[in-house]
């Protein structure tokens, strides 16, 4: 809806929007598919390694020419989902489903089994200004609170450096040290007995570290959904919207359309296919599904930015 005029009117929607999509970022290369979505075509996002010939990681490199290796699909039916779904996750292929239907939108991740996610916490940097640093075995790092920290910074087996610290400047730029929280303010840390006296000011920060991530494929996650929510009292809702997507693709199957606007009938049907998949799943917002599918035959710009701006952030993971 962004990208396409008057003028686009009767043209293959993929065609047109390359033009207006291209001139966007003349850096990357943007091409146009209309055929099927098939296997052959699909495998071509696989990334292929080569045995590193010198410079980054030892044993495997990207090549320049490599192609991507994350399929986002939109506005596809249910079963083309879950086949592209289960052959992108068998062959490792990142995979992402996003889509709006109204004022609601749907999101879902298959990174593969093994996904690693270098910065968990996904925010500022963990860090607190060092107030003392006692000589000991273990010594132990007096520190203050931020602003906006409430409760303990650090956790047990953390990992922290510290910078800037002066007299005791033994600590600055050493390997990450693991820490011990005897309180909301006060860690201890390896043997300092040896180093020079504390003097005055550095930061101690944590480090983060990696973390190992397993994604199920849609076939799975559709039967049993692990949905985010902000608070437990968005889950009804939550789940009750995913089961409406689910009994909308039924819908769409059973009349070869989406339910008409405002329909009392057709929002009728979608919530008895929704009410069969609930039976599974857990307790429905009748009116919830009536609301979704009395509007779901809109696009909403707004909405569709959102949703469309996420995928995005997911994309560049």
């Amino acid at each position: 809806q962004f990208l396409l005029g008057e003028s686009d009117l009767g043209q293959n929607r993929a065609k047109a929007s390359q033009r207006a999509l291209a001139e966007l970022n003349p850096c990357v290369v943007v091409e146009a598919h209309t055929g099927e979505l098939s296997e052959d075509f699909l495998a071509s996002f696989q990334v292929s390694l080569h045995p590193s010939t010198g410079g980054g990681p030892p044993g495997w490199q990207h090549s320049l020419t490599d192609l991507a290796q994350v399929v986002v699909l939109t506005e596809s039916p249910l079963e083309e989902q879950v086949r592209v779904g289960e052959f992108c996750h068998a062959q490792g292929i990142c995979f992402i489903v996003a889509d709006t239907k109204g004022l609601a939108g749907q999101l879902f991740c298959d990174f593969g089994e093994r996904f690693v996610v270098d910065d968990p916490a996904e925010g500022d940097p963990v860090s607190a200004a060092v107030q003392h640093i006692s000589q000991g075995n273990p010594g132990v790092v007096t520190y203050m609170g931020t602003e906006n920290s409430h409760g303990h910074l650090f956790c047990d087996g953390d990992l922290v450096t510290f910078s800037g610290v002066q007299g005791m400047t033994e600590l600055n730029g050493q390997e990450p040290i693991p820490v011990h929280v005897l309180d909301a303010f006060r860690l201890e840390i390896s043997d300092t007995s040896s180093f020079s006296p504390y003097r005055c000011g550095g930061l101690v920060s944590l480090v983060q570290r990696p973390q190992e991530c397993s994604h199920e494929p849609l076939c799975q996650a559709l039967a049993e959904p692990k949905i985010q929510v902000a608070s437990p009292e968005d889950l009804p809702r939550s789940c009750s919207l995913h089961a409406a997507f689910q009994a909308l693709h039924a819908f769409r199957r059973e009349r070869s359309r989406l339910p008409q606007p405002r329909a009392p009938a057709d929002a009728e049907r979608v919530l008895e296919l929704a009410r069969s998949l609930a039976a599974r799943q857990g307790p429905l917002d009748e009116d919830i599904v009536r609301a979704f599918a009395s509007v779901s035959a809109g696009h909403l710009c707004p909405v569709a930015s959102v949703v469309g701006a996420l995928a995005a952030q997911e994309v560049l993971k």
